[in-house]
């Protein structure tokens, strides 16, 4: 389908700024990684998601130059500047790219190592992690090699990519093995071969990964539930030490259920976000394979999700950091709250003292006034409690709640009218 020039126009802008999400989102990523170095880089699951990002950086600038690259007087192209060079570069990078897929894929293999079959980050870090490093590298960059070889990046509308050259021209696998494309012929076929067939590979085998986890995860529940509530038999032995070892065990037993969880749902929300870049982007290359062209609004779509995962993964990489400092704000919160309260308290303390000082005062008082001064030092010990009480008001204010300030206030003007009379 053709578009119009608006059209075109906006197909050609939306990748400058989604492009520029995605490219600062893995950077963040790589920059809080390497604050800790040390620490970070000697897991596994931080190599892994170190390496996505770099991919996802170079796709990132990639797809965020839009048509610019693509040669330029290409019809049907906004704005296009380059040559047939600076084409095959942008899409050499975006091929690339299908390594972010199987990383994510190989993401989904490593929290299926944690969780089901219970390996820590040094055995994975051993025995898996090397395979995982080799086949994604070595399919991404090989990939990208061999379409370069063959001449299949051209002008792909949205950006350069697999596709044949011109647009519309009959590719040999449509037409009894003749063709009348200069470049990239049985483009299609490609496409589906190296990219979309690849990613829908992972895309299904980080779903089949996740019920496994989740089923596994289920399962530790229903043993703990059963381990739990577990009666103890009569003959069975309650000394202390027995008892300290199931105790140890059970806890043993919760935090390791509660890692699991903890990795299974991240897993989950990077599957999520996997799902979320690739579907529109899928939906909208299967129509232009059985139509011949798509949709405004897919296009659109198309042109926001893919170049936005650097952003998305950004997103899910700081949410268990979010979630862990608002739980901390909230004890912080409580343990505010109870400084507060031991503050009043003492000063509720420090009243009272001053409170009993007063009320020993009159009989004193009262015998100086036998000597012809009731009603004076009466007034003067009126006027002592006043100040007292302007003193605790100025003061508390701020961290005393106002019921307790008058249900004080009031007990001492009562202490202080007795005095008085």
């Amino acid at each position: 389908m053709g578009w119009t020039a608006e059209q075109s126009k906006i197909l050609s802008i939306i990748p400058h700024f989604t492009g520029a999400f995605s490219f600062i989102g893995s950077s963040s990523i790589i920059t809080m990684i390497l604050r800790d170095r040390r620490k970070n880089l000697s897991k596994p699951y931080y190599r892994l998601l170190f390496a996505m990002c770099v991919f996802d950086i170079f796709a990132s600038v990639a797809l965020g130059l839009s048509t610019w690259p693509i040669p330029e007087g290409s019809p049907g192209v906004y704005d296009p500047k380059g040559t047939v060079g600076t084409c095959s570069a942008q899409a050499f990078f975006i091929q690339a790219n299908i390594a972010s897929p199987v990383y994510n894929f190989m993401l989904s293999v490593y929290f299926l190592l944690r969780v089901k079959y219970g390996m820590n980050e040094n055995q994975i870090g051993r025995r898996a992690e090397p395979i995982m490093h080799v086949i994604t590298v070595i399919f991404g960059l090989g990939t990208s090699f061999l379409c370069l070889g063959l001449s299949l990046f051209n002008d792909s509308t949205l950006w350069c990519w697999v596709n044949a050259s011109p647009k519309g021209c009959d590719q040999s696998y449509a037409n009894n093995g003749e063709t009348d494309c200069e470049r990239g012929d049985n483009a299609e076929i490609y496409r589906w071969a190296i990219f979309f067939g690849p990613l829908w590979a992972c895309i299904i085998g980080c779903m089949v990964i996740m019920i496994i986890i989740f089923m596994s995860v289920r399962k530790q529940e229903n043993k703990l539930k059963k381990y739990q509530f577990k009666p103890r038999r009569e003959s069975e032995s309650s000394n202390a030490g027995d008892e300290e070892f199931e105790r140890k065990k059970k806890e043993e037993e919760r935090r390791r259920h509660a890692q699991s969880r903890q990795v299974a749902w991240q897993g989950l929300r990077f599957v999520g976000v996997f799902y979320l870049t690739w579907a529109f982007a899928t939906v909208n290359r299967l129509l232009q394979l059985i139509n011949g062209g798509s949709y405004f609004w897919l296009m659109c779509l198309h042109t926001i999700f893919v170049p936005m995962q650097g952003f998305f993964n950004f997103l899910v990489y700081i949410y268990p950091r979010f979630k862990a400092r608002k739980r901390a704000g909230v004890r912080s919160h409580h343990v505010g709250a109870t400084i507060r309260r031991i503050s009043i308290t003492s000063q509720i303390r420090r009243w009272n003292s001053v409170e009993e000082t007063n009320v020993e005062s009159p009989p004193v008082l009262a015998e100086k006034s036998n000597d012809g001064g009731d009603e004076e030092n009466g007034a003067a010990v009126a006027g002592e409690g006043s100040k007292v009480e302007e003193t605790w008001e100025e003061n508390e204010a701020v961290t005393l709640p106002v019921k307790s300030v008058s249900l004080m206030k009031g007990s001492f003007d009562g202490e202080t009218t007795h005095m008085s009379t």
